[in-house]
């Protein structure tokens, strides 16, 4: 039983135990301000974009937003002054609003300043592209041309703007070094804040620099391979943009094109020209080209039409890639698009390298590409005519933790003192939903400080962005926890009822939801092994059931389908992951191929945004509160409010207390999200990362160390090479001490060995007369890297941040029959 309780008046009146707990979370919405006013004017891109035609007007509005937040602050901190004994940490909470507010009117004056022409006006293109973003989209989803709405910042968003514009525009402003990281819940619109923020920059150093500013400005992280690929086409929507703005403002006209590039793993996108030319060729020749299209772009970003035909074509412009000389292009398949004759988007590394894209989207893991790839550096600037990238945007933060964010910091530490190489730091924008103790977590990633946006208020739900819907609708959740039963039975049991939903409503309250609202239920599993009992359950024993069920209760059969149960997880390949999102997207009321049920492993947790899905079964407490938001949130994201039930194990001890305090819990859920913690200077992490970061930075510092062939170069006995090594090596230790000073002289230790040993390998290659390569092209050369299950003399170290540890091989065989031979003792 689950504990539950009523209130009336405020008092506590009754507490019962109750079977089956059930809690709606009220969605979070953003405030608004009352119409006609300066400050809701001042939420107006079409407003904002005047701001170098009318800085004035534009101003006063901006001025209007920030006193609008100064005067709830002050209320804040009046409150927290009456707070008695807990007035201390009252006030500590209030003055983080009042610091938010400083910063705030210190963008604003900075945009007033006589000297700041340029930023207005590149301010002025950042909103005008954002405007001609969102307004495109509403089109693609049906609006027409002339009754679109204008489009408007949420008032967090703008915020954001202000408070993160002088330290990311000022490359010697005190706030430079701050992590500003955007909390906020899923779907509120954290990337529309810095992708806005992203094109202020972007402009600016155009206007700026001139040619200089060109190259990649902006570099855009995420951790996974899936979540990269669905925010490119986000963030391509904006580059297109400002391709328009370019092509029709004068103001953009002249400016080198923008462009974005999408760097993830090989396995997603072709490394070379010449691979690319090969996957086009199998792409025309696939019998289902959506299937068979590693250029990882479904649809325009721009009119979203899509890229390939559903079936195979003899007819090349029918595919949205085509051969210009060595290269593949990509475009729009509609001559009525504006980008029909190329777009501005590129996926081939080769090419990412030559020409260094505008917004660079990337998964961490790629850059431990830079101790294998030496011309991988020109994408932060180096050995090109253009300023290094001035911001990092590091999406979905709370997923750096443990050892895939130990991994990347170390490589952090490296990519910092790189970028910092013409004597400026990056500005570092970060985003999240779930974090606890965030300032060490981002001290231990960057060795910075962070500065929280929005700033929390005293009432644990509210702050002057947000706040619970008034009518306290959400998302609800339900638990179940059987007894005396077995985990298969009770699955069964639970998702028997949550399959006849969509017909039960339908038969019964036909108006109140559409019936694709809850047609595919979505199963969450916590392990593969779980996962993979449910599979045969859904087709077998859940059909089973739901024939006698619909004769019982007079509801149409609706049987599981086969061949319409989607698994997703970490085992479908990078080609197929596509193709399952664009068919969880199908809806039952548009074809009878939607998918009846989806078997998700955390895979789902962060990154898959499809609106319709709305009913969600968790098969098992997941073990952090962190996930289980992020997966629980990825149902009820559109017009549909979510219901999620979660299926506890009564054997398990901490599946029974969350079922027993079900309610508490509920009513409370980011105050039970777990500290992360990342640990990148401890021995392990160092014995792991540290050997293929000191290349990487030594590789990427000094060309002649560049060359695969060049490794047997490094003479520490030559007293330049020394010195310039040792700076090196104090700038990356500085990083580490503010990181985690108790490891600092450890690592410096660490450090030392590892540039001996290099240099003993060096000397032995020169007095041998033969190269010492960083990796082997042939089997018998001499290398100071290895990878996992390579034989021979050399730093392990691995292709990407996750292959941390070889891999092993297992041959599971069927068991024999054991005979036994003997005397027969009988």
């Amino acid at each position: 039983m689950a504990a539950d309780w009523e209130f009336t008046a405020g008092i506590c009146t009754r507490i019962f135990l109750e079977p089956v707990p059930a809690f709606v979370v009220p969605a979070v919405e953003t405030t608004g301000f009352d119409e006609g006013t300066a400050e809701a004017g001042a939420l107006e891109l079409r407003h904002l974009q005047q701001i170098d035609e009318d800085p004035g007007a534009v101003l006063q509005s901006l001025d209007a937003f920030v006193e609008a937040f100064a005067g709830w602050t002050s209320r804040q901190m009046e409150r927290a002054e009456a707070f008695g004994d807990d007035k201390a940490v009252a006030v500590r909470i209030a003055e983080r609003s009042e610091n938010t507010v400083g910063r705030m009117k210190k963008g604003v004056d900075l945009l007033r300043s006589p000297e700041q022409q340029h930023l207005r006006t590149a301010f002025s293109l950042g909103m005008a592209a954002m405007r001609l973003q969102m307004r495109q989209g509403a089109i693609n989803r049906g609006d027409p041309e002339g009754q679109v709405r204008e489009p408007e910042w949420r008032p967090f968003q703008l915020g954001f703007l202000l408070v993160s514009l002088a330290s990311t525009v000022d490359e010697r402003h005190e706030d430079r070094g701050l992590v500003d990281l955007i909390w906020f819940p899923t779907g509120g619109g954290k990337t529309e804040a810095y992708l806005g923020l992203a094109a202020i920059e972007v402009f600016r150093r155009r206007l700026d620099h001139g040619t200089a500013g060109g190259g990649t400005a902006v570099i855009t992280r995420y951790t996974l391979r899936l979540l990269t690929a669905q925010q490119f086409q986000r963030a391509a929507a904006l580059v297109c943009a400002m391709e328009r703005l370019r092509a029709t403002d004068g103001r953009a006209k002249g400016m080198a094109p923008f462009s974005i590039g999408l760097w993830v793993g090989n396995e997603v996108t072709p490394g070379t020209r010449g691979e690319a030319r090969d996957a086009l060729k199998r792409l025309q020749k696939a019998a289902r080209p959506e299937e068979a299209n590693e250029f990882q772009v479904e649809s325009c970003p721009w009119c979203l039409t899509p890229m390939v035909p559903k079936l195979r074509s003899d007819k090349t412009h029918d595919y949205g890639m085509r051969l210009v000389g060595p290269d593949v292009v990509l475009h729009c398949v509609d001559e009525s698009c504006e980008f029909t004759d190329g777009l501005p988007l590129a996926v081939v590394d080769e090419v990412l390298y030559e020409e260094p894209p505008t917004i660079l989207l990337a998964t961490v893991d790629k850059f431990a590409r830079l101790q294998f790839k030496p011309e991988a550096g020109r994408l932060l600037g180096l050995g090109t005519i253009f300023k290094q990238p001035s911001l990092i945007i590091q999406d979905e933060l709370h997923l750096l933790s443990g050892p895939l964010g130990t991994t990347v910091a170390v490589f952090d530490a490296v990519i910092q003192l790189l970028l910092s190489r013409s004597g400026v730091s990056p500005k570092i924008v970060a985003s999240t939903a779930t974090i606890r103790a965030s300032e060490e977590q981002v001290g231990g990633l960057y060795g910075r400080k962070v500065a929280l946006y929005p700033p929390s208020g005293l009432d644990d739900d509210r702050t002057f962005f947000s706040r619970p819907v008034e009518s306290g609708e959400g998302r609800l959740y339900v638990g179940l926890m059987p007894q005396s039963v077995s985990q298969p039975s009770a699955v069964i049991a639970a998702v028997t009822p949550m399959v006849e939903m969509p017909e039960a409503l339908a038969a019964r309250a036909p108006s109140a939801v559409p019936r694709d609202a809850y047609w595919t239920l979505v199963m969450y599993h916590n392990s593969l092994r779980e996962l993979g009992r449910t599979g045969t359950l859904v087709v077998d024993d859940v059909n089973g059931r739901l024939e006698p069920r619909a004769e019982r209760f007079g509801f149409p059969l609706r049987p599981v389908r086969a061949g319409k149960v989607l698994e997703l997880t970490s085992r479908r390949g990078a080609e197929e992951l596509p193709n399952d999102l664009r068919a969880l997207r199908i809806g039952v009321d548009e074809s009878s191929e939607a998918v009846d049920v989806v078997l998700s492993s955390n895979m789902l947790s962060v990154g898959i945004d499809i609106p319709r899905l709305a009913l969600m079964l968790m098969v098992g407490q997941p073990k952090t509160t962190a996930e289980y938001i992020q997966a629980t949130s990825r149902v009820g994201r559109g017009d549909t409010q979510g219901v999620v039930v979660t299926l506890f194990r009564s054997s398990r001890a901490r599946d029974r207390s969350h079922f027993e305090t079900f309610r508490g819990y509920h009513e409370a859920l980011y105050r039970s999200v777990e500290p992360t913690s990342v640990t990148p200077w401890s021995l392990a992490s160092r014995n792991r990362s540290l050997a293929g970061a000191l290349v990487a930075l030594l590789r990427q510092s000094f060309s002649a160390l560049a060359p695969n062939d060049a490794a047997g170069r490094l003479d520490l006995g030559d007293d330049r090479i020394r010195e310039a090594v040792d700076r090196l090596v104090d700038g990356f230790l500085g990083y580490v001490t503010r990181a985690d000073g108790l490891e600092a002289e450890e690592t410096r230790s660490a450090v030392g060995s590892l540039l001996r040993d290099w240099d003993r390998r060096a000397a032995q290659a020169r007095e041998a007369d033969e190269p010492l390569y960083y990796q082997r092209t042939k089997k018998d050369q001499a290398a100071l890297l290895k990878r996992f299950g390579q034989p021979g003399e050399g730093w392990l170290v691995g292709d990407s941040m996750r292959s941390v540890e070889p891999n092993v091989a297992v041959e599971v065989q069927e068991p024999q029959e054991e005979v036994h031979r003997g005397e027969d003792q009988a």
